[in-house]
């Protein structure tokens, strides 16, 4: 199987120049995640943005600013081992298709999964499970959760109340649809004086304008999702890349026999299955 057979050939582009708030309404509008940058007018391909860059740089406005410049391409003809491999080696989640520099296609994790799911493999996900997982109270404050993701370096966190019990889980996602972009002004007073006696001082007034993310303030119960997807140690791998793809989600909460939290189980680990197939 190559990459050509699984990629996505209806491609959202994001053009430059453009800013931040095109962006995010591409994003909402066809429900991606992250999408190639391409010159005005053509398909010549100079970045790819992800709501990831948005998180990271909510100071900046300017999509050549944001994105991440000479991405790593792939030809439409590797196979998906070699594609998957690419994608461990380099720690990506999708990877812009392109021939003589032009977007012909975008390939992701979900893409493969979607192909996971149609292989019927039956192993089940016991031994592939994390155990050592982040997770967060429901209660903590939705605008401290970035912050929380950036420095653990994760996406998604399962959520517990104070019973410990799972009572949801939030992504990167869900900052994006509950986000706003607002314009803040900050003062700078630049003042100066001589002298003498009679004279008086003088003082100007700066305004320094940004665009800048801001978060609702309201705890994370509020905008986590309550709907959660739960498998057990002995869901099939196939089954399992079935529910993320179905449901598009990239982890899984792993509940024990008691409906007990004991893991999780992300797209990536399922996708590296795909190196051990001949």
């Amino acid at each position: 199987m190559n990459v050509e057979e699984i990629m996505q050939k209806d491609v959202v582009y994001a053009e430059v120049p453009g800013n931040r708030k095109e962006v995010i309404q591409l994003m909402q509008n066809y429900n991606v995640k992250a999408m190639p940058v391409v010159k005005k007018g053509t398909k010549e391909i100079v970045g790819i943005i992800s709501q990831t860059d948005l998180l990271l740089n909510p100071d900046e406005e300017q999509i050549a600013l944001l994105m991440t410049r000479d991405p790593v391409q792939i030809s439409p003809q590797i196979s998906v081992k070699e594609l998957v491999d690419i994608m461990i080696q380099k720690n990506l989640r999708r990877l812009p298709v392109t021939e003589n520099n032009q977007v012909v296609g975008m390939i992701s994790i979900g893409d493969i999964i979607k192909a996971i799911s149609r292989m019927n493999i039956k192993t089940p996900i016991k031994d592939l499970i994390k155990t050592k997982i982040n997770v967060i109270w429901d209660g903590t404050p939705l605008n401290a959760v970035p912050a929380i993701m950036r420095l653990g370096k994760i996406r998604t966190l399962p959520c517990i109340d104070e019973n410990e019990a799972l009572t949801g889980i939030i992504s990167d996602v869900d900052f994006i649809r509950e986000s706003k972009i607002i314009s803040e002004e900050k003062a700078s007073s630049i003042s100066s004086s001589s002298d003498k006696e009679w004279s008086w001082e003088t003082s100007d007034i700066l305004l320094i304008t940004k665009k800048k993310l801001k978060m609702p303030n309201r705890p994370v119960r509020d905008v986590m999702v309550k709907n959660i997807i739960t498998i057990n140690e002995f869901t099939s791998i196939s089954e399992c890349a079935n529910k993320m793809w179905k449901n598009k989600i990239d982890q899984i909460p792993v509940l024990d026999a008691r409906g007990e939290l004991i893991g999780l189980i992300d797209d990536v680990t399922i996708v590296t299955t795909v190196q051990n197939k001949n």
